[in-house]
């Protein structure tokens, strides 16, 4: 066996932090492996990583040793054995075989790799953010992170909203969402990493304004179970008949629901980094609101309270099959069928920020189509879990879906968000007045009779 043992690192390992995995294979499909050695020198420091014999078929054997591969996997600094600091350090990798060679020692392989550790995280500094933000409100943070964040945002429980470049390069920005349900000590942080595992936290502080949600009582009968309930089970493969008709109503409305804003969130990652909308949003026009916003609900079957879920949208109603109308410029990002909501269209605003339409009976636009504001993408149904003709309208950022009455609001839009990140409001086009008709002398005749249209 003339060949010496192939030493394999799988994995770039040139500027290293504190999870940085080091991932290695070594093999010698020849006379098999005597011995690996790896280590890391760091300030002229040894630390053995792993150190290891194997075992062989007999001294003069020419099977050789009895193993072939080797593989190891370790982040060498996640547990503060070698200390995080700054310096010079090496990757030194051995191993030898059972050939005869070198009077019996085997073929021998060495690798020897420089590489940088890094364990100072990224700086961040925080603009002034709003001095306070509303319950299942939105908002704005203005910061800065240093060149070396890859990733940067606000984490706001598990939620995290991610960060993009101001218009103008000066800084980065962050669309937040704040839970509806928010406790007043709920830790709002502004967050940075960078490309091996460093994480810098800035504590932001703001104000949480409380709102009062109104709570109502929802009767379930089985007749809608039938009507409502079954033909989603039908279009949904990962619903199982449960046998009953509450078991049915429950596993839709509880863990169906839970499924389908997951997709929700999925989806609102398809998001282009610009805004894609000038004026406030719209309320579907002439429409009346029968449901609110984290409005909470009681489901009420055969006089018992089965379920509580919160309503976090709009239930706004015309007339049947009426023309759905788009609440502001964007992109179509889906327009299928979507459990709970039926079939569902999802316009990007961009920048994270999305519109969903729910209960539709058709679609009129599909997965792609720019839209304007006011456009008709569909009509109005009863898809989904609805028990009568209305569209379901939510505001969702980044996958969290919160109250459309601020996205509605001009002035609230103006003061939050354009003057937050120093975007001039859109110009107010004036229409030219039309050009004075020359009068005709029929015109100082009596006229035709008025009518009242």
């Amino acid at each position: 066996d003339i060949t010496p043992p192939e030493i394999l690192i799988t994995q770039p390992f040139e500027q290293v932090g504190p999870k940085t995995p080091l991932s290695i294979r070594i093999s010698d499909p020849g006379t098999g492996l005597r011995h690996i050695s790896v280590r890391i020198v760091h300030n002229l420091k040894t630390y053995v990583l792993a150190e290891q014999s194997f075992t062989s078929h007999g001294l003069l054997s020419p099977e050789g040793g009895k193993q072939r591969d080797y593989e190891l996997t370790v982040s060498p600094y996640a547990d503060n054995t070698i200390p995080r600091k700054p310096g010079e350090a090496k990757l030194l990798i051995t191993a030898r075989d059972y050939s005869w060679r070198n009077l019996l020692e085997g073929n021998g392989q060495r690798i020897a790799q420089d590489f940088t550790p890094k364990f100072t995280p990224p700086r961040l500094e925080l603009f002034s953010p709003p001095s306070s933000i509303t319950q299942g409100g939105s908002g704005v943070i203005r910061y800065r992170a240093s060149p070396d964040a890859v990733v940067h945002g606000v984490q706001i429980n598990s939620a995290f909203f991610p960060g993009f470049l101001m218009p103008d390069d000066a800084g980065m920005f962050a669309l937040i969402a704040l839970p509806y349900n928010a406790p007043s000590d709920i830790p709002i942080h502004l967050t940075a990493n960078d490309a091996v595992g460093n994480k810098a936290i800035l504590d932001i502080d703001l104000r949480v304004k409380k709102r009062k949600w109104r709570t109502r009582r929802i009767r379930i009968s089985d007749k809608f179970i039938q009507k409502a309930v079954m033909p989603i089970i039908s279009q949904t493969p990962e619903m199982v008949d449960q046998g009953t008709n509450l078991d049915n109503f429950v596993m839709v409305n509880n863990r169906l629901r839970q499924l389908n804003n997951q997709t929700i969130r999925e989806i609102s990652k398809d998001s282009q980094p610009l805004f894609l909308w000038k004026k406030a949003f719209r309320q579907l026009p002439g429409s009346k609101v029968e449901a609110s916003f984290a409005d909470h609900r009681l489901y009420v079957y055969k006089k018992k309270v089965v379920d509580t879920q919160d309503h976090l949208g709009f239930d706004l109603a015309v007339t049947k099959h009426y023309p759905v109308q788009t609440s502001n410029d964007g992109v179509v990002v889906f327009a299928n069928y979507l459990g709970i909501y039926g079939n569902t269209i999802l316009i990007d605003h961009g920048y994270g920020l999305q519109s969903l339409y729910a209960h539709l009976s058709s679609f009129a636009v599909k997965t792609g189509d720019s839209v304007n504001i006011g456009q008709v993408i569909a009509h109005s149904g009863t898809t989904g879990l609805a028990a009568g003709d209305h569209l379901h309208f939510s505001m969702v950022l980044h996958g969290e879906q919160v109250n459309p009455t601020e996205w509605w609001d001009a002035n609230w839009i103006q003061t939050r968000i354009r003057d937050a990140l120093d975007i001039p409001a859109p110009p107010v086009i004036v229409p030219e007045p039309e050009a004075e008709q020359p009068i005709s002398d029929e015109a100082f005749g009596p006229g035709p009779p008025t009518t009242t249209p």
